[in-house]
Formats: structure tokens, sequence, C-alpha cells
């Protein structure tokens, strides 16, 4: 498959934004394209040390299961799904979820890139509707390496007048895998989401993410961590637009890389006309422990509004060299301070995680990430 036709795919309709859009990927994107991909096996095995990886006891009866972008029945359990939420697929590759009231605990929707013979594809879509109350939603990505595999998941999200979302998508993939992930959100009045994101590994993984402030008074709180290494490759692609009065978005997100990885933020931000008494936050902080990493960052905000309140901010930069002499006066090593200070500048974006257990989680797949095991 050509580049171009893999931007047309995966990028805005327009030509000249397109290209733009992928600016800094394209190379990686051409390296994607020079493969023929075969439509994946939505029926490939699923191994015991794979399930492991998924099968957290918090999210037990909880858990829906996607193989190669279709849902799998026989690697699912939703026995315990509570009344207020309704799962079901429209077709092979599009599910719809219905959450109407609180969930004490999060459904867990997994989806899986597994390999097969030679190079293959897989996409997906995924309906979101909240429609009141707390509810709560843990997207996974992960797979096993082989055989390259791209997947793709297009997600469109409503949260309706007066309900909260809270989000955790965690994308822990192998070095052979890449994935393509477009999700719209519209906030109606007092709607909330409150979203984290925790980048792992891949190929390539590119991130699209819109969000429209639609209704008064709706917020988003966006947090999100990348923590590269090898030659992995996240590009990450902010657009918020407040659309409506006292809206407020609060963005902060992290990025690591190591080795030759590269990282990409993009986070707009847009306050339209008539959208007075916005409150708009970003914050991009990024951390570089190689000489050949590469981050770039590029915040935007545009303002049409009048008493509106915002502020945005970008660093790309490397350890403190004084921070690390006063950890190592009061006897800790190089390695370990090291490893200490990449790993509190990454936490602060699990912030909003609100069950210990999750947390704990993502420090651990996090922890080896940004060791800067280096002397």
């Amino acid at each position: 498959m050509a580049p171009a036709a893999l931007l047309e795919e995966f990028g805005p309709a327009d030509a000249r934004e397109r290209e733009e859009s992928w600016r800094y990927s394209r190379p990686a994107l051409r390296a994607l394209a020079q493969q023929p991909f075969v439509a994946a096996d939505p029926q490939a095995a699923v191994d015991d040390p794979l399930r492991e990886r998924f099968a957290w006891a918090h999210t037990d009866a909880l858990r829906a299961v996607f193989v190669n972008g279709v849902f799998s029945a026989s690697n699912s359990d939703l026995s315990a799904l509570a009344t207020v939420v309704r799962l079901r697929h429209a077709a092979t590759d599009r599910t719809i979820l219905t959450i109407s009231g609180d969930c004490a605990e999060p459904l867990h929707l997994v989806y899986l890139s597994l390999p097969g013979a030679a190079p293959s594809r897989w996409s997906a879509a995924l309906d979101i509707e909240a429609t009141r109350g707390n509810a709560q939603l843990i997207e996974h990505h992960l797979g096993d390496p082989g055989s390259d595999v791209l997947g793709a998941l297009r997600s469109r999200v409503t949260v309706s007048a007066g309900a909260t979302l809270r989000t955790t998508t965690l994308c822990d993939l192998a070095d052979s895998a890449s994935l393509y992930r477009r999700t719209d959100t519209v906030l109606t009045d007092d709607a909330t989401l409150l979203s984290t994101h925790v980048l792992l590994g891949g190929r390539l993984q590119r991130h699209d993410i819109g969000v429209e402030l639609a209704g008064a008074r709706s917020r988003l709180d966006s947090r999100g961590v990348f923590a590269l290494r090898g030659r992995q490759h996240v590009d990450t692609h902010m657009d918020v637009r407040h659309l409506a009065r006292d809206t407020a978005c609060d963005v902060l997100w992290r990025g690591v890389a190591d080795e030759r990885a590269r990282g990409i933020f993009h986070g707009a931000i847009t306050v339209a006309k008539g959208a007075d008494g916005a409150d708009a936050q970003l914050s991009n902080k990024n951390l570089l422990l190689s000489a050949l990493a590469e981050i770039d960052t590029q915040p935007a905000l545009e303002i049409h509004a009048d008493e509106v309140k915002a502020a945005h901010g970008a660093t790309v930069g490397q350890l403190d060299e004084r921070a690390l002499f006063y950890l190592r006066s009061r006897g800790i090593g190089l390695t370990e301070a090291r490893r200490m200070l990449v790993a509190a500048f990454a936490a602060v974006a699990l912030d909003r995680v609100e069950h210990a257990w999750l947390r704990a989680h993502l420090d651990t797949l996090l922890a080896p990430r940004v060791g800067a095991e280096r002397a």
C-alpha cells in the first residue's frame, strides 16, 4: 500500500491539512507502506502468556476481548455486567456501548493485535454513549510480536448532560505492531470527560483525539504519557474545541524518549466565538534520555471569544543535573537517581487514575520504560 493511500485513510479529508498533520511521521508511514497487508485473522489463538497480561482480577466478568478487531466471545466474560451497561454489536467490526448509570468498576475493553504468517491489518469501530451517572471504561491494546500488524480503531463518544465518563487507555504494543486510533468526543451541558492515556511500544502509534465542549459548563481533564525506547514511534494529535459558555479543559501530557525513539505531541485548543468564560490550560513536558532520541511538541491556542482564561506551554529537555547531584549527594547511585527522577516526571500524568490497583499496574508497566539504566 502506498504512503498516499495510508494518508488518505488515516488523515483529515483536506489533502494539505493531511500532509501537515503527518509531517513528523511520514518516514515511519512510508516504511509501513512498503508492505502488502492481508486481512488479520479474527480466529487467531490467544496463548496463556498473553492472556495473563489482560486477565486482571479486578475486571473479571467485566471484560470484552476483540481479536484483530472482532469481538471474541470465547475470550470474553461479561457475566457481571451491570444492568446500566449495554454492549451490542451492530456489525462484525462495529461495537455500540451504552452506559446509563453509575459503575462501581470499569468495563475492560481489550483489543489484541495478533500476527499471522504475513503482515496483516484490521479495523474496527466503537460507539460510546454515557447518558447519566458516572461511567468508567478501560481501553487496552496489546499483542504478541511476530509479523507486522496494522490496526485501526475509530471511536465516537457522547457524554450526555450531567454525566461523567472516566476513561483509561493503555497501549502496550509489540514493536512489530502499529495502531491508528481516532476518537471524537462530544460533551453536552455539564458533562465531564476524565481521560488518561499511557502509550508504550509500537512500531508506529498514531492517536487523533478530538473533543468538542459543545455544552455549557462541560469539562475535559486529559492526562497522558508516552515512554519510548528502541525505534518506537508515537504521534499524538489533540484538538480541543470550546464551543459553549463556561467550558473548561485541563490538558497535561508527559513524554519520555530513549535510544532512537521518536515522540510527537500536537495539542491545539480553540475557543470559538461566543464561548465566553472558557478556561483552557495545556501543558506538555518531555524528557530526552539519549542524544539520538527526538521529541517534537506543538502547542497551539486560538481564541475568538472574550472573558477567557487560557494558558499553554511546552518543553523538551534532559534530566536536571542539579537534581541528580542532590540525590547522589544523599548516597543514591546514579542509575537509581536517574530512575527516580524520570519515574516521578512520568507519574504526574497518572494523577487522575482513581483505582489504586489500576494505578499500581500502570506504574509497574512504566517502571522499566523510565528506568534510565545506564551508568
